[in-house]
């Protein structure tokens, strides 16, 4: 098969070139018309595939428009019953250059038309090679490049699409789509292709959906789900940031606010100190533990710790906890929690003590009671959340620790695919944002440290506009959900990247969209979502934006600074087992019941 034949038949000519712009060209269809009785022998429609012969190389474009010229219209309706005469004519988007030679597809139209050029239909099996060729021209490996195979050209079935992942998730990844229209089967898709190639990704699944949908993965729940299946699991509360804790327990900001960072700074303390006897001894003073401070080789005085692993204050030397601080500078500023929060409610009250002890600057005063008092709401938040079934996630001691389970995970080179399940993690006291924010932060640390770097990781967020560029907490107690908006950002250089899953594009940052490469954008009906995807993307112009109201479920439109142009999709149906579970409510066999429908706590 010649490298022409391959690409133009010239049997198969559908037109010609009529006029000529920087992005598009009009031609003649003559044969577009759906003559009576001969619909299905038209060629030229909306959306096809077409080459227009440019001599060396042929410039790849899609028919977006086709009419009758208007002085020919009333004479189609009065020869619609015998064979017309009128000549359709249409407008072909120039996409990209592919030459003759090489088959290789090339960004930009290298070659400008010329008015009375031919235009042919594309074969698929040729538009699909060049492309393919394109992709994987600069792929450096001793065997057959991996690919992951996304599916078909719309309206092309002999036309299938596999991008090397590098392609596709090296500069992060988008998935867009209102309610219906495929969105999660593409995320599906991707992360069963993931485990397939061989590499590594993290699902975090806020519905459920995906749920035993993941060939061979880890499954993890953070609340109790009776599936042995899928272990429960907790986020360690010391892990936490201090912005998170302020978030999460909104203190006042004149008295509270003061005396939480002041006892979190204590906590922290004395975990450093009761874990280097050697660097700070001490001596056992009944309950209590007078450990001793030293500026350089010359003691300063002593920090008491009760049982509770709380510094008591009241009465106490100021001058060796200040010593303390100074010492333990680096340890101190670090940005987790890093203490045990069960010891977090008794410290904030050890806080509240009057600044010296009778005129005596080198000493805390006494309990001040009224201290204690405009803390003591704060104090009763802080035991009511260690009990609290929404929060169990991050406060409780059952369940796995997941940050111990991820490092597993990273390390166990048979474990492909790990899928976290938020379903039943309470929206109450924005502790599911809370929690997937910590989480990312928590990876984003594990990349700043080089883990990556030999085995990359996909991190995949379903409903990323739950999670991305919002905040929590009061006017005095904010938090940023930028975690994912960091890794979007900075993740990539750490061999850490993600794949971000949206309905609402809308209301994801455009300093986060910006930094997408690869985009599978979905039907998607509101105008609002349309111009944003439109903004977020150079590539994809108003002719290809066009058709995003009206793809079919499961196809979408491919962008990405790798393909040679936007590519409409049909994405391959998920195998057997692995199609989420994202279907509606049941109204056949729920509405219209004549019996009382018992309600459960999971129904």
């Amino acid at each position: 098969m010649s490298e022409l034949a391959s690409l133009i038949d010239p049997s198969k000519r559908i037109g010609t070139v009529t006029r000529v712009t920087a992005s598009a060209v009009e031609l003649t269809l003559p044969n577009a018309l759906a003559a009576l009785g001969r619909r299905g022998l038209a060629k030229g429609s909306v959306g096809d595939f077409v080459f227009v012969d440019c001599d060396r190389s042929a410039i790849l474009g899609r028919v977006t428009e086709v009419g009758i010229p208007d002085r020919q219209r009333n004479a189609l309706e009065h020869q619609i019953e015998v064979d017309p005469t009128v000549e359709p004519q249409g407008r072909v988007q120039l996409l990209a250059t592919v030459s003759k030679t090489t088959r290789k597809v090339t960004r930009g139209i290298n070659t400008q038309p010329r008015v009375g050029d031919g235009v042919y239909p594309a074969e698929g099996g040729a538009l699909s090679n060049s492309i393919k060729d394109a992709l994987e021209g600069d792929m450096k490996r001793d065997s057959a490049p991996l690919l992951v195979e996304l599916g078909h050209l719309s309206g092309l079935d002999d036309a299938a699409l596999s991008i090397p992942p590098e392609k596709l998730f090296g500069r992060h990844c988008g998935v867009f789509g209102a309610t219906g229209g495929g969105k999660s089967w593409t995320v599906s898709r991707l992360v069963n292709e993931i485990v397939r190639i061989g590499g590594k990704c993290i699902l975090f699944d806020p519905t459920g959906e995906f749920t035993g949908k993941v060939a061979g993965a880890w499954q993890y729940s953070f609340s109790e789900t009776g599936n042995d299946d899928q272990p429960l699991v907790r986020f360690p509360s010391e892990n936490l940031s201090e912005l998170d804790l302020h978030a999460l327990l909104t203190p006042t900001g004149q008295s509270q606010g003061p005396a939480l960072r002041s006892a979190t700074k204590s906590l922290r303390m004395a975990r450093v100190l009761a874990a280097d006897a050697e660097r700070f001894p001490f001596e056992e003073n009944g309950s209590r533990r007078n450990v001793l401070i030293r500026r350089g080789d010359d003691p300063v005085g002593h920090v008491v710790m009760e049982e509770q692993g709380t510094i008591e204050k009241s009465n106490q030397s100021r001058l060796a906890y200040g010593q303390a601080e100074l010492t333990l500078a680096d340890e101190l500023a670090v940005e987790t929690c890093q203490f045990d929060f069960n010891a977090l409610s008794r410290q904030v009250r050890n806080e509240c003590v009057r600044p010296v002890h009778n005129n005596d600057a080198s000493r805390y005063g006494q309990l001040d009671n009224n201290a204690v008092g405009y803390c003591n709401s704060l104090i009763i938040r802080i035991e009511t959340f260690l009990t609290s079934p929404e929060l169990a996630c991050l406060f409780s001691d059952n369940g796995l620790d997941i940050c111990r389970e991820i490092e597993r995970f990273l390390t166990d080179p048979s474990a492909k695919a790990m899928v976290l399940s938020f379903e039943k993690v309470s929206f109450k006291h924005n502790t599911r944002e809370l929690l997937l924010n910590a989480l990312g932060r928590y990876l984003l640390g594990l990349a700043r440290r080089g883990k990556f770097r030999q085995s990359p990781l996909v991190c995949c967020l379903d409903e990323a506009h739950q999670f991305i560029g919002r905040t929590v907490g009061d006017e005095f107690n904010r938090v940023s959900l930028d975690a994912f908006g960091l890794i979007a950002k900075e993740g990539r250089k750490y061999g850490l990247t993600t794949v971000i899953a949206t309905q609402r594009p809308r209301d994801v940052p455009q300093d986060v969209l910006s930094q997408l490469g690869t985009l599978f954008v979905h039907r998607l009906t509101n105008d609002r979502d349309r111009e944003t995807i439109e903004r977020a993307c150079g590539d994809l112009d108003r002719s290809a934006a066009a058709f995003i109201p009206s793809l079919s479920q499961g196809e979408a439109i491919i962008v990405g600074p790798d393909l040679p142009a936007p590519l409409p999709i049909m994405l391959s149906k998920p195998e057997q087992g692995q199609q989420p579970e994202s279907h509606g409510p049941n109204y056949q066999k729920y509405w219209g019941a004549t019996k009382p429908v018992q309600l459960t706590e999971e129904s």
